[in-house]
């Protein structure tokens, strides 16, 4: 079976795309296994408790101010971190998840470069489902209105389940904005039908996560970016979608 190469990753946090200061990652999914083994029992019996996730990250550091390593996550920021392991092509495997950080250890020797550590992300917020296992559907730089090559679900089918999509917006215009939509559709050619309209506008770096409860999600997904302006200015952005358990 073919390996795959890790110098491709893409390291995404809050709209940064910090994928060459990052050295190494490590991203654990687990079902939180609850102990219910009772006396008698021949061995150690579990059941599923509540899903969690972490990322860990090595960085180097940047002194840059504001939007260096060093700047952000001195801040102990929350919002969302994205990994493509594999790197990009359209309906890549991708792993993403809102976070809160839990340390901040930078460390150096005189013959070695600054790092910030082994910096520790964990699952947060409401609306989390474990570490959010998806695929890409954009991540790109583009001057006019695009839309994306359509993404076949794995499973060959349209679901019903809940869903979600997370923008990050590494490159920004200073005049130019879009309009970022996730679509989808039964068929590869058909009319598309808007599923996700992003707040983020490519006017600032930053993260946007939507979740949506549940409904027919079809089976081809594809990404719209509606350009407003004419300066043809570079925007640079990246779509995570995922979906959860059917639940039909």
């Amino acid at each position: 079976m073919p390996k795959i190469s890790a110098k491709n990753s893409i390291i995404l946090v809050n709209g940064y795309n910090y994928s060459t200061y990052a050295t190494q990652y490590d991203a654990v999914d687990n079902s939180g296994m609850v102990d219910v083994t009772g006396f008698t029992e021949g061995g150690q019996n579990f059941i599923p408790g509540l899903p969690n996730g972490q990322m860990t990250i090595n960085f180097l550091a940047d002194a840059t101010a504001t939007v260096g390593t060093e700047a952000v996550f001195s801040a102990f920021p929350t919002g969302a971190v994205t990994l493509i392991p594999a790197g990009y092509t359209v309906g890549t495997n991708t792993i993403s998840m809102p976070y809160m950080m839990g340390n901040y250890s930078p460390q150096g020797n005189p013959a070695g470069a600054v790092e910030l550590g082994a910096l520790t992300f964990a699952a947060y917020g409401s609306t989390f489902q474990g570490i959010e296992h998806g695929v890409a559907l954009q991540h790109a730089t583009i001057t006019a209105t695009t839309t994306s090559t359509p993404v076949l679900d794995p499973t060959d089918d349209a679901v019903t389940a809940i869903c979600g999509g997370t923008l990050h917006v590494w490159d920004i215009c200073a005049d130019d904005t879009y309009v970022v939509k996730v679509q989808h559709c039964a068929t590869v050619g058909g009319a598309y039908a808007d599923l996700i309209t992003f707040v983020l506008d490519g006017s600032t770096l930053g993260v946007e996560r939507q979740v949506i409860a549940s409904g027919v999600i079809n089976k081809y997904r594809q990404v719209v970016a509606t350009r407003t302006g004419a300066n043809a200015q570079t925007f640079g952005f990246t779509v995570h979608f995922w979906h959860g358990t059917d639940t039909t």
